[in-house]
């Protein structure tokens, strides 16, 4: 039954896009490398489907849904400090005609330079703050897989609920069709201490970013993007 119904999501999702962005969900893109950013090509797009989840504490991993609104990450320019990446949510998104206010960027288009130094991501913007649609912090470090493995369960993963930082992975994933041997996961739950927003990000260092995901700690209620392709 699991398997007939990430089939049906995984058409729901690619339809979604095909409405959101003229070129679809099927618009190639570079096999990864060693290094994603140095796979990269200008005009090269990634592409990721937001969803919204519920009782982030509770760990059950069907309170999540997908909401027909799609993040574009464009390559601008490819130079010695990285890779320039505009992040922008595409025209035929829900959320560009629907009154409620759930994701209040969604008209902003954030440019930032990522790249890739010594066991870390950084993502350095181009304003006076970080900001992006995608990513809670602007620094990501690679998990060296001797720390604790953990499952993606849903939009959450099998780690137990905490209010403090852990660097972990995760191994044998598939999402939208896509494999992923293996991953890291940095939890940032530490400003749910002082009621801020915990956050959930899986990447590697040949996939780039796989998901994002914030929460409050109020609601236990939050957002993610998981990556299309």
């Amino acid at each position: 039954m699991k398997n007939h119904l990430a089939l049906l999501l995984l058409i729901v999702v690619c339809v979604s896009c095909d409405k959101n962005d003229e070129e679809g969900c099927g618009s190639p893109n570079p096999p990864p490398s060693e290094n994603f950013i140095e796979g990269m090509q200008v005009g090269d797009k990634l592409r990721y489907s937001l969803l919204l989840g519920e009782n982030y504490s509770s760990g059950s991993e069907n309170l999540y849904s997908y909401t027909g609104d799609t993040l574009v990450l464009e390559v601008l320019q490819i130079t010695a400090a990285g890779a320039l990446i505009s992040e922008s949510i595409t025209p035929g998104s829900n959320m560009m005609a629907d009154p409620d206010l759930y994701y209040w960027q969604k008209d902003l288009v954030y440019v930032n330079t990522w790249r890739i130094l010594n066991d870390s991501l950084f993502v350095e913007s181009a304003e006076l703050f970080f900001a992006s649609h995608l990513l809670p912090t602007p620094r990501l470090k690679f998990s060296d897989y001797s720390e604790q493995e953990v499952e993606i369960i849903g939009w959450r993963t099998s780690y137990n609920y905490s209010e403090a930082n852990a660097q972990l992975f995760a191994t044998d994933y598939t999402l939208f069709g896509h494999h992923y041997d293996s991953l890291s996961v940095y939890i940032n739950n530490q400003p749910m201490t002082y009621d801020a927003n915990g956050s959930t990000t899986v990447y590697s260092k040949d996939a780039g970013v796989v998901r994002s995901s914030e929460y409050g700690w109020w609601t236990q209620s939050g957002r993610g993007w998981d990556r299309i392709w």
